[in-house]
């Protein structure tokens, strides 16, 4: 229900905004890569100082995903977007500014831009399941099952589901300090003991 709302919160007004103000397909493309990169933005900001943030709703929230992971429950808890209403709300906040900037500059970009916040939200819903049922991963992002399971272990750093472009900039990577180790089952990561020590000793 979740994919449908995102599909139908995207598409129809990038449609509506196609039709009104009609674009050429450079300005489609260069708006669809603009929104990409504006939804990786917008994860980051999302998952660090909302669902990250101590005491807040969105926190309890989010700790029952963490509290989950290799648990018999982890299958049941991995939906970052919420409720349908949810995603309709977030929707509304990238997808307002989005058109109104739009309007005002006459850019023409938001209708590609607004479909790439629905292939993101698409993409990183789909990677975030995959990543934590030990899934097949694209080519290419073999990696990100290794990057977000270290987010788990350190959920200080990593806050970029599966591409890291603004963990980069924040430099939230913290890859150098924090070596994982792969188990036999390649969806379990764990961290040397000198690091978990140091977890528990944190909290």
């Amino acid at each position: 229900m979740n994919a449908l709302v995102a599909v139908a919160s995207g598409t129809i007004p990038a449609v509506i905004m196609g039709s009104l103000f009609p674009t050429t397909p450079a300005s489609w493309l260069f708006g669809f890569l603009i929104g990409m990169v504006w939804a990786n933005g917008f994860e980051y900001a999302y998952h660090r100082f909302l669902l990250h943030k101590p005491g807040t709703l969105f926190a309890r929230n989010h700790l029952v995903h963490h509290a989950s992971v290799r648990t018999p429950t982890e299958a049941e808890d991995l939906n970052l977007g919420g409720s349908p209403l949810w995603i309709l709300l977030l929707f509304v906040a990238n997808g307002v500014p989005t058109i109104a900037l739009d309007v005002l500059f006459r850019l023409k970009i938001a209708p590609g831009m607004l479909m790439g916040f629905v292939v993101y939200v698409l993409l990183v819903e789909e990677m975030h399941w995959r990543i934590h049922l030990g899934k097949p991963l694209p080519p290419g992002l073999a990696f990100a099952r290794n990057h977000h399971f270290i987010h788990h272990d350190r959920p200080n750093s990593r806050y970029n589901i599966f591409f890291p472009v603004f963990d980069l900039v924040f430099r939230s990577l913290h890859s150098e300090r924090y070596k994982i180790e792969l188990s036999t089952d390649s969806h379990v990561v764990s961290l040397p003991a000198v690091n978990r020590n140091e977890k528990k000793n944190a909290t």
